[in-house]
């Protein structure tokens, strides 16, 4: 297990991955991750496998449109 702690992006907060740690995953630099906002408390980050590009986008996009009042309600912080 690898504890990590948020850094300063801008106006908004980001969690960094080490590439060591993406390599070791098997992932690369254009990988997606899936993000769930936990009802108790917490969050949980799981990579999302896709081989196209095209399909990348679609899955970025299905998620920003399922998770579009949570995203905003989160922005507006």
């Amino acid at each position: 297990m690898i504890i990590k702690q948020l850094s300063q992006s801008g106006n908004s907060k980001a969690l960094l991955i080490d590439r060591a740690l993406l390599l070791a995953a098997g992932l690369d630099d254009d990988a997606l991750f899936s993000v769930v906002v936990n009802p108790n408390g917490g969050l949980t980050i799981q990579s999302v496998e896709t081989t196209h590009a095209k399909i990348k986008k679609s899955a970025f996009r299905k998620v920003l449109k399922e998770n579009y009042d949570l995203l905003k309600r989160l922005s507006d912080r």
